[in-house]
C-alpha cells in the first residue's frame, strides 16, 4: 500500500495538479487508464503515441519499476 501511495504522489505531483487522487484511484479501482490520458497535455499525449507507437521505445519503458508498479495498480502485472 505504501507503494501505491508513492506511486499516486508521483503522477499527481509530475501532473502538475492536473489529476487528482480520486481520480488515479478510480482509475486504479476500474482498471481503466483513458481518464488519466484525457488530463495529459498535447505534448505529453504525443510523447505517449510516440513511446506507444515505437516497439524498442515501449520495451525499455515496460521494464522500468514505475510501469511495473502501474501494472500492478491497474491489474496488468500478474506475474510480478
Amino acid at each position: 500500500m505504501n507503494n501505491e501511495k508513492s506511486i499516486f504522489e508521483n503522477m499527481m505531483n509530475e501532473s502538475g495538479g492536473k489529476i487528482d487522487r480520486q481520480t488515479l484511484q478510480k482509475a486504479a479501482k476500474t482498471k481503466d487508464a483513458s481518464e488519466l490520458v484525457k488530463n495529459l497535455s498535447d505534448s505529453d499525449k504525443q510523447k505517449l503515441e510516440s513511446i506507444l507507437s515505437d516497439k524498442e521505445k515501449l520495451a525499455e519503458v515496460l521494464k522500468s519499476p514505475q510501469a511495473k508498479m502501474l501494472f500492478k495498480l491497474f491489474g496488468g502485472g500478474k506475474n510480478g
